[in-house]
């Protein structure tokens, strides 16, 4: 005869189920509230705005993440009470601000560049996160060089590999892609998505208005 057990309450389904029930209680409308796999495995919630994932911690506590982009997160925070959780949810579900948040909830944080999203503005806050970042030190003459190109600077950057890639919107590849390769012996390759376009130059100066003429090129279109 099998055994029964009691339910997990740190599985996802279980965690499910307990966020579903305290939004009953609550009157909140969460929609949808689905299992999540993986490293953060937990229970989700689908907004306009991003995902909110919810998470069990060690001893009894609740991560909490605002997910933008699976690679970027609007806030998060950690609590011991998974009401508060379902009520960062809701709030967010519900069209609050970070400011909101915050003033609700203070064990949410959130980074300069997650309130220059919220802003409408974010490619100035990121081009200072790179161009202060310790771990960007070798390429910051590069980035320095990409920030002051006047067209340039006022679309995202992000630098992997030493390969600056600019996107006129963050996350969307689709937006107009450029991607500035530095070669052997000072010469540099641009490339461009959407598209097949490519062309190595001798100099980083030259480059730089390549790409700018990439984007120039793109809204010239009405890409």
């Amino acid at each position: 005869m099998g055994v029964a057990t009691d339910p997990d309450p740190a599985s996802p389904a279980d965690l499910v189920r307990r966020i579903e029930h305290i939004a009953l209680a609550q009157g909140f409308d969460l929609g949808e509230v689905r299992t999540r796999s993986g490293w953060d495995a937990g229970a989700e919630v689908s907004t306009d705005r991003g995902t909110v994932v919810v998470s069990p911690c060690a001893e009894d506590s609740f991560c909490i993440r605002i997910l933008r982009h699976r690679g970027f997160a609007s806030s998060e925070g950690w609590t011991n009470d998974l009401v508060a959780a379902v009520g960062v949810a809701n709030l967010w579900h519900q069209g609050g601000s970070l400011r909101e948040l915050r003033d609700r909830f203070p064990f949410m944080s959130w980074t300069e560049l997650a309130q220059a999203f919220e802003d409408g503005d974010p490619a100035p806050a990121k081009w200072r996160e790179l161009l202060s970042s310790e771990w960007h030190l070798r390429d910051r003459p590069f980035l320095m060089a990409a920030h002051a190109h006047p067209q340039l600077r006022r679309v995202w950057p992000d630098i992997s590999h030493r390969s600056l890639t600019l996107c006129r919107t963050p996350f969307d590849l689709e937006s107009g892609l450029v991607k500035i390769w530095p070669l052997e012996e000072g010469r540099y390759r641009v490339t461009m998505y959407p598209g097949d376009f490519w062309r190595e130059e001798s100099s980083l100066s030259t480059a730089l208005e390549v790409a700018a003429a990439c984007f120039a090129s793109a809204a010239a279109d009405g890409g």
